[in-house]
């Protein structure tokens, strides 16, 4: 778990430091139009979009214990080769590698995530490691702005220095990685024997996980016959949108409400802590209490709230103290990682829809690099109309999936004439769930 929080903790830092390298003097060295930079936020998510499916069907041929460090040294080193960028159509360039180079480490991470820990788990593990998101708002601005003081340094600027930094420690994590990082619990040299046997029985009998499970095309299918599949994809656009773009407009947005360079950056850190808060907190309730599709319909109704308040509200303050609540925005992300990865049976159908389902889903983040337009501040009324609309479409897509569980789950009980509970102990010791994976007749879906 620590890994994943560092690895993910650099990834989100090297995504999003562009939003405040251009508050910090990237905008005015390359001379980029409102255009160009819109255009540099979006084209990074191609990448993803390209590669996010195919690179999560490797990982279940090739062991994460290898393929997740290697790809965070190669995007550390791009982001640091940031710095010899000298004009727009460079920047481009290196945004679009920087997406491929990065494109398979969340669904990837997720999904290794999701091996090691039985369901009623993973809510917490998720929020902490998505916590870090909202982590990377306070503490990214904070670490630009310190960083962003080398200004000058061998005659290298200030944004440079950002890119430069940010990328090596992101390379030094992944060559760390490389030799404490261990594949499955079934291999985990960290754990005694009979810590493996709990580990992998507690597995078996939350989701029926063998742990000699190998690769198998016709799950690595099934992931793509399945309609939710694509229904999920639709959460991750509308639910990725508002996070995206936020995140990557934010310092620009804040400088809409009077501040400017420097005071921008570190005005926007404590809404992200904020952030930082709830989405544990978000993560232990979902745990103790199940129901995740509650969290996330509350969670998105906070976030409307508050964008709705900002479209209609003229005072700074008031709007200020808004973006506090947007932060639940993450909440709905980490709830649906937990709810996705519990309702996809087997690891191989679990990695090819997780991939597919990320892949579409960052359509949103390309998406996103034009929702904050310059000509729209400072109240940027039609972006958080957009926002408005992804998050209508999210809670009618979520509502279908919820009651689609909820009436499979009914229907099974009837025909075993029994009601399985979230937290019935040892349901699938010794069941094999085969081909037909979460349409065994023994599996439950988690709400």
């Amino acid at each position: 778990m620590p890994i994943a929080v560092w690895l993910y903790l650099a990834s989100y830092i090297d995504r999003a430091n562009i939003g405040n390298a251009k508050v910090l003097g990237l905008a005015n060295a390359l001379h980029l139009t409102s255009n160009q930079y819109n255009w540099a936020l979006s084209i990074f998510f191609i990448g993803y979009v390209i590669f996010e499916t195919p690179s999560n069907i490797i990982l279940r041929k090739v062991s994460p214990r290898w393929y997740i460090p290697l790809l965070t040294v190669i995007w550390g080193l791009v982001c640091a080769l940031f710095a010899t960028v000298k004009s727009a159509a460079g920047l481009l360039a290196i945004r679009f590698f920087l997406g491929i180079a990065e494109a398979g480490f969340l669904p990837g991470i997720v999904y290794w995530l999701s091996c090691w820990y039985p369901r009623s788990v993973l809510g917490r593990r998720f929020g902490v490691l998505y916590s870090t998101v909202s982590l990377t708002g306070a503490f990214g601005g904070l670490l630009a702005t310190a960083i962003h003081a080398l200004d000058g340094t061998h005659g290298i600027a200030g944004w440079q220095w950002i890119f430069i930094v940010e990328g090596c420690i992101t390379a030094g994590f992944g060559i760390i990685a490389l030799f404490v990082m261990s594949a499955y619990p079934a291999t985990a040299h960290f754990l005694s024997e009979e810590e493996r046997r709990i580990v992998i029985l507690t597995n078996e009998a939350d989701r029926a996980q063998k742990a000699t499970e190998t690769f198998n095309g016709k799950q690595i299918r099934s992931a793509f016959t399945d309609w939710r599949t694509y229904v999920w994809a639709l959460v991750y656009i509308t639910i990725y949108i508002p996070v995206y773009s936020v995140i990557l407009s934010l310092p620009t947005v804040v400088t809409g409400l009077g501040y400017k360079g420097t005071t921008a950056t570190l005005m926007a850190c404590p809404p992200y802590g904020v952030g930082f808060i709830i989405v544990l907190l978000a993560g232990w309730t979902a745990d103790k209490y199940g129901r995740l599709y509650y969290h996330y319909i509350a969670s998105i109704l906070v976030t409307v709230v508050a964008l709705i308040v900002l479209m209609t509200v003229e005072n700074l303050v008031v709007r200020y103290i808004m973006f506090f609540f947007v932060m639940f925005m993450f909440v709905p992300v980490s709830i649906c990682w937990a709810w996705l990865t519990a309702n996809l049976a087997g690891p191989n159908k679990r990695a090819a829809g997780m991939g597919l389902v990320f892949s579409v889903g960052n359509i949103g983040g390309a998406v996103s690099g034009q929702i904050y337009r310059a000509e729209w501040a400072p109240r940027y009324v039609q972006g958080h109309a957009i926002n408005l609309g992804c998050y209508a479409l999210a809670l009618i897509a979520g509502t279908v999936l919820w009651w689609s569980y909820k009436t499979d789950n009914a229907a099974r009980d009837r025909a075993a004439k029994e009601t399985v509970k979230r937290t019935k102990p040892l349901d699938l010791i010794g069941e094999d769930l085969g081909d037909l994976g979460d349409r065994h007749p023994s599996f439950r879906y988690f709400l």
